[in-house]
């Protein structure tokens, strides 16, 4: 295992998508193994699409209104309005109350977030935020981004800009599953 993973227990993720429908099959995988680790589940969606991800990963195959129900998952819309700078207050509040409740730590992802888009760098200094604040405790985040249409030195930007804030980086594998970029 790289230096890097030993390091952090509890490890922040960037994932590498080809397209954003590879999102679904992995959100759901990740969850399912969170839930069966006894986790509290927490997924951020873009404002307006609290609804539509509730959806797309029922579809999938995760029970969220279940899951909703019994406290174990939150499904909760990004404010960009908001600084990044004391975002993680009442995630940390929230990580604690759900420890209490005998779960074993948080499992977190959210919506894809593709490096040309307009809101990328505004996603960064939450993800950095994020990292700051849950860097050794019971958390495993996975961060997807979406490469679609990046060549071989837009996506090595990326991967040098996203292995600053994460604990590794993701990569897609041909034939299926993902493998590890071991960022410097």
């Amino acid at each position: 295992m790289a230096e890097h993973l030993k390091a952090d227990a509890c490890p922040h993720l960037a994932v590498f998508l080809r397209a954003p429908d590879e999102l679904p099959e992995l959100l759901v995988s990740f969850y399912a193994l969170g839930v069966r680790r006894g986790g509290w589940l927490a997924h951020r969606a873009l404002p307006g699409d609290a609804e539509h991800e509730r959806q797309v990963l029922t579809d999938g195959g995760l029970d969220v209104a279940g899951l909703e129900a019994s406290g174990r998952m939150v499904i909760v819309e990004l404010d960009f309005d908001a600084p990044a700078e004391g975002s993680t207050d009442r995630w940390a509040e929230a990580l604690d109350a759900a420890l209490a409740r005998g779960c074993s730590g948080l499992w977190y992802a959210r919506f894809p977030v593709d490096p040309g888009d307009p809101g990328y760098e505004a996603v960064l200094g939450y993800e950095r935020e994020w990292h700051r604040a849950f860097r050794g405790r019971p958390v495993v985040t996975i961060c997807p981004f979406v490469t679609r249409g990046l060549d071989e030195t837009e996506t090595a930007a990326a991967l040098a800009e996203l292995s600053e804030s994460h604990t590794d980086v993701l990569a897609p594998e041909a034939q299926g599953g993902f493998r590890s970029l071991h960022p410097g």
